[in-house]
Order: C-alpha cells, then structure tokens, then sequence
C-alpha cells in the first residue's frame, strides 16, 4: 500500500469517529434544554394535543362514515317556539278577500246575487245580461247575454258562466264577479216556477250546474225569444222617457 492510500484511509477513518461522537452528544428536541416544571408540562401537553390531530376513534365517534373526515362540532341556536293558530280561517287572505270586495262591490249586490245564502240568489237556468267595459279606462262597454249554466265560488275569484246561440252557434263566456272590468249584470228572467206551472215562464232547475244545455240547444232558443222581448220593453221605456222629457220642456 502506498503513502497516499494510506493517508486516504485514516482520514476516512477520523471522519467516522466525528460523526458518531456528533450524533451522541446532540440535546434531545425540545423548546429549551432546562428542565420543565409541572406547570410548563401541563401547558405544553395541552398545545401538542391541540396541534395533534384526531385520532381515528375521534373521527369515526364525529363523523362515522369516513376517517378522514373532521367535522366541527357547533351547538345549536335556540328556536322560539310558534304561535298556535286556534283558528284556520285567520291569516291574510280572509283579509285580502274583504277589502277587495269592499273596493269592486261596495254596496254587496253582485254578492247577493251569487251567495248560496242570500234570498236574491239566482238559479241556474235564468237569463242575465251582462255589462262589461271594453277598456281600463271605461270610456265604452259591451252586454253579452244567456242562461246562467253554473257558478264557481272561490271567494274573491268566483266566476258564471253564460251560454248563448248567436248565429246558430253555441257561445259560453266565463265573467269574474270581482274583476273590475264587470259593469253590472241585469236579471232578465229567473227559473223559478215549479213543473206544474203552466204560466210559460222558465222552470226551476234540479241541478247546479246545466252543462247539458250544451248538448240541447232548443231551451236557448226560446230563452233568445225572451230576451228579445225584454229588449223591446227596455227600448219603449227609453222611448216613452224621451217623450216625456221633450213634452216637460215644451
């Protein structure tokens, strides 16, 4: 062995001893090599804990479906408990529904005619005619007339219907009592004669609801002839008023 390999391996030699004397004499890991009191472990324990996460009891115990999965656990607000409504018809829309029919039947006669209770009630089977402006700013209207078929009440939404023969052709309109486009609705004949009656006037229906006027018009038609005479007797009123007037201011 020559000089130079020699001086190789005992300097390899002397840095094995250094690393190993290195490696003992190194402080164990730690904030400070002091001693710690009981105070200073009880502190260091709780921030380790803190800083350690959830072992896999501690998860599965909040979360039981994963592991891995950490959920905070935040107690619940307390909730005020409801009010109990004694009454189910309180609320709003038994409110809504009276001022509405305040504003579009002021002085309750299309509510009359339409109340199940009311003594004005028109059958089913009567003639009406109905007046309805054409605009929202009701500068002109237009009347449809026919023999009420039936009556849906829903409170404010309640609606007829009219069915009517123009040209030979069935026509039915469907008028909202409430709407504000509804000028006035006028009786022309009312069903109430009994089947004994012989007096020509419209009998009494048993039924609410005569939708099988649609498939037998030939009731329509003698209702079409009255209420042609009703229009002729309207026409001489307003004659006989224009008479009287002209001769008044002669």
């Amino acid at each position: 062995m020559s000089k130079s390999q020699k001086s190789i391996s005992a300097l390899l030699r002397s840095l094995t001893i250094k690393d190993s004397s290195s490696m003992i004499r190194t402080p164990a890991a730690g904030p400070s090599s002091r001693p710690l009191t009981t105070s200073t472990k009880s502190a260091a324990a709780a921030q380790q804990k803190q800083t350690q996460p959830p072992t896999v009891s501690e998860r599965g115990s909040i979360y039981p479906f994963s592991s891995r999965v950490l959920v905070q656990q935040t107690k619940p607000e307390p909730t005020k408990a409801l009010a109990k409504v004694n009454n189910i018809t309180r609320g709003v829309m038994p409110r809504v529904n009276s001022d509405l029919r305040t504003k579009y039947d002021p002085e309750n006669r299309l509510s009359r005619f339409f109340d199940k209770g009311s003594k004005d009630r028109i059958p089913p089977g009567s003639v009406l005619v109905v007046e309805s402006w054409t605009s929202p700013t009701k500068t002109g209207f237009s009347s449809f007339s026919g023999v009420l078929l039936g009556v849906r009440r829903r409170g404010v939404s309640t609606s007829f219907v009219l069915r009517n023969l123009v040209l030979k052709l069935g026509v039915e309109m469907r008028f909202n009592l409430y709407s504000p486009l509804l000028k006035d609705i006028r009786v022309i004949q009312r069903a109430e004669v009994g089947k004994g009656d012989k007096s020509g006037k419209l009998r009494r229906a048993r039924r609410a609801k005569l939708y099988y006027l649609r498939k037998d018009d030939r009731r329509l038609a003698v209702i079409g002839n009255a209420i042609k005479q009703q229009r002729a007797l309207e026409e001489r009123e307003k004659e006989r008023i224009r008479i009287r007037g002209g001769a008044s201011r002669r």
